[in-house]
């Protein structure tokens, strides 16, 4: 469903309350009146009670979409990429041709000079960099020829060779990878948030289900007790626990509906969506269409290699070793005194020659142990980015291998919560049978239907538990955006 559609959906099912009253003095004196009985507060309540509501059909698919398009912190990310992109894009200009336009002038009390410079430079992958350069220069009325000039400069130790002087280009690009493995995870975790907030919607609904289901049997119990009580078949006692019962249950209802609500701003507030907006899940728990997993089914070193192949921040870490090493080149290649070659070429017009140029610079200094600490400081985090790469190695076993653990134990758990809701439903009903004939009380029925409500919580709970242990094992393993078919852009190899 594309978003437009979802926003259409959105206009339909709201309902907005209006009020029509007609404007002479008999009316307005009326409400007046009326307004002014009201208590403190009310006439807020009914402000509020006046706001449109937004009653939202979603499916889990259509609220993935929604967080995805409406989130605002995943909005603001998207707005960085645009900067990360052009920052990269402006990195790669390193060795692109650069060109310039001077010019400058000066007036004194015997003479008028003026300079017109056209420039290009482009630096080449050694560090070395080639320029050329044409100016004109005027002095008074008299114009002189355009002088062109090619220059050539070649860092020989500090600062040369190909190694050192494409650092700083293959930082950036690393730190494009680093940004993109950023906002793929950003997009998982965002994703995760709305499956896990969906159903814990999905579960309050089922909780206030349950609890309204069970609110009915307790008052036709109560029926039936007062119908027994009224035959002469039970003591008259047992109508206080019937009563006690049916109180319980109001009491249960109106909490679940409060877990309703909570769960219902989790979600749009996940989505970012108006706070008058009430959601409704459209997919349902059944344990039928629900895969099982058996113990020892699931593979555990493949998955290993899985989420060492595509968690973001493994491979972030393994990122940060190579920037680290290329860090550390670079801290040691600036400790090199300082060679430089020179070359210049200008052509002399008026003599009809090339005036030719070349230096050799070469500068060591002594007692400088800045160079030193940078070493030092690379060593170090060199040295760290290895260690924590191999600590997140370990802990990204152990965090597989307990996913894994939470679904294969969350299956089974779900199946012996369906068992058991089955027997409670059965001792329930050989209950309520044997206390119509009189062979059992009201506290034997009241503590089967506790058991009944306790058994179908637990298996709504586990089979919640259990879909989301399945979600915990795609996000251990990193492919929570390939098995809910979401594309975002990849990180270059």
């Amino acid at each position: 469903m594309t978003i437009n559609r979802l926003t259409n959906k959105l206009k339909q099912n709201s309902v907005i309350g209006t009020l029509s009253l007609p404007m002479n003095a008999l009316w307005i004196g009326l409400v007046t009146v009326f307004v002014s009985l009201l208590p403190v507060g009310a006439d807020q309540s009914a402000v509020a009670s006046s706001e449109s509501v937004v009653e939202l059909n979603l499916t889990l698919d259509e609220a993935i979409e929604l967080a995805l398009e409406h989130n605002r912190g995943l909005l603001n990310q998207r707005l960085n990429r645009e900067t990360q992109r052009f920052s990269l894009d402006v990195a790669e200009d390193q060795y692109r041709p650069k060109f310039t336009v001077s010019s400058s002038s000066s007036h004194n009390r015997d003479d008028e000079e003026a300079d017109v410079r056209l420039g290009a430079e482009l630096r080449i992958a050694t560090g070395g960099t080639i320029g050329l350069g044409v100016s004109e220069s005027i002095s008074g009325d008299d114009e002189k020829e355009m002088a062109p000039t090619l220059t050539f400069s070649q860092p020989l130790l500090k600062g040369g060779g190909a190694d050192i002087d494409q650092a700083q280009l293959r930082q950036a690009r690393l730190d494009e990878k680093s940004n993109i493995l950023t906002f793929r995870r950003s997009v998982s975790d965002l994703v995760v948030s709305t499956i896990s907030a969906y159903r814990a919607l999905i579960q309050a609904f089922r909780q206030v289900e349950i609890s309204e289901a069970s609110l009915q049997r307790a008052q036709r119990q109560l029926e039936v007790t007062g119908a027994l009580i009224q035959a002469g078949r039970i003591a008259r006692r047992e109508i206080t626990r019937s009563e006690a019962t049916v109180a319980n249950r109001e009491l249960a209802l109106v909490r679940s509906k409060n877990s309703l609500e909570s769960a219902n701003y989790n979600l749009i507030s996940t989505l970012d969506l108006d706070s008058s907006t009430r959601i409704k899940p459209q997919e349902f728990l059944s344990v039928d269409e629900i895969q099982h997993t058996e113990i020892g089914q699931i593979d555990v070193p493949e998955h290993i290699a899985t989420a060492l192949a595509r968690r973001a921040d493994y491979l972030t870490a393994e990122q940060a070793i190579e920037s680290a090493e290329i860090d550390l080149r670079v801290a040691q290649n600036n400790k090199l005194p300082n060679l430089s070659l020179d070359f210049e070429v200008t052509r002399n017009r008026p003599a009809k020659r090339n005036d030719h140029q070349a230096r050799l610079s070469l500068t060591i200094p002594l007692n400088d142990r800045s160079t030193k600490l940078a070493i030092l400081r690379a060593e170090n985090a060199l040295i760290m980015a290895r260690r924590n790469l191999e600590e997140l190695r370990e802990s990204i076993g152990i965090a597989v291998r307990r996913a894994i653990n939470d679904v294969e134990v969350g299956s089974q758990v779900m199946v012996l919560a369906g068992e058991a809701r089955q027997l409670a439903e059965e001792n329930l009903t050989i209950e309520q049978n044997k206390f119509s004939q009189g062979l059992s009380s009201t506290f034997e029925v009241s503590a089967s239907e506790d058991d009944l409500v306790s058994a179908q919580n637990s298996e709504t709970d586990a089979i919640i538990s259990y879909l989301n242990a399945l979600v915990g094992l795609q996000q251990a393993l990193g492919t929570v955006l390939d098995t809910w078919g979401i594309e975002v852009e990849e990180a270059p190899q």
